[in-house]
């Protein structure tokens, strides 16, 4: 797995739950408020417990969930998180 760039995340505004609890990514320069995490949810790897896990990790770093939502029948999973000021 390759880092995320500070100019990719930036530019895209989603990270992938994996990259994130990985420590492939560094949110210290992230400029924007709002971030979407996202996992693929799989029948035979359920995404839900990485994108909660990713979801607590950022919690403890001023990050709060606004929503969760699922894209393309499921199978995508996102949760919209926003930094506390």
């Amino acid at each position: 797995m390759s880092v995320v760039s500070p100019q990719q995340l930036a530019e895209e505004r989603v990270v992938s739950a994996e990259a994130l609890l990985g420590g492939q990514v560094d949110l210290r320069a992230y400029p924007h408020r709002h971030l979407m995490v996202t996992t693929q949810h799989l029948w035979r790897r359920p995404g839900f417990p990485a994108l909660m896990a990713a979801v607590e990790h950022l919690s403890h770093y001023g990050w709060e969930l606004v929503n969760v939502t699922s894209v393309g029948e499921g199978h995508n999973l996102y949760a919209a998180m926003r930094r506390m000021a």
